[in-house]
């Protein structure tokens, strides 16, 4: 799917490319909360390890083994979410710049503070309201002046 979304194609029709908005608007605010319930598991392995070493029923794993597992999982998302959160704040911030239906209102300015003061929310409504919601969808040329 990552292959047939980048192969092949410049940057604006990347821009333009709806699944590739998609992913990148709701990619990184799953991982964000996946990231956080890991956070919460790690917290709740330790505790429950703890527990059953005291004697109470529950599993016999030891506690750097529950600390660590928990641990990777939760520092892979993390990451990821880190990542794919910078690519989708790069990809919406020029999507915004560009934006034929912007250019000629405030809006624009708006959007890009929203963009950046509310990170993943503010792309995810963004998105959500100025590019999905929208009949038709806008066409962004990155090879236009207007900025």
């Amino acid at each position: 799917m990552i292959k047939n979304l980048l192969i092949d194609r410049d940057l604006t029709s990347l821009l333009n490319n709806p699944k590739l908005q998609a992913i990148l608007a709701i990619v990184p605010i799953t991982l964000f909360v996946l990231g956080m319930l890991s956070y919460f598991g790690i917290f709740y392995s330790m505790f429950s390890t703890i527990d059953s070493q005291l004697g109470h029923v529950g599993s016999s794993k030891s506690l750097i083994t529950a600390f660590l597992g928990n641990l990777f999982i939760f520092i892979l998302l993390v990451l990821t979410s880190f990542f794919t959160g910078i690519i989708s704040f790069v990809y919406f911030i020029v999507h915004a710049l560009k934006n034929p239906q912007l250019i000629k209102t405030d809006e624009r300015l708006i959007w890009i503070i929203t963009i950046i003061f509310g990170n993943v929310l503010g792309i995810f409504a963004y998105w959500l309201t100025k590019i999905k919601r929208r009949k038709p969808r806008p066409i962004i040329d990155l090879y236009t002046d207007d900025i």
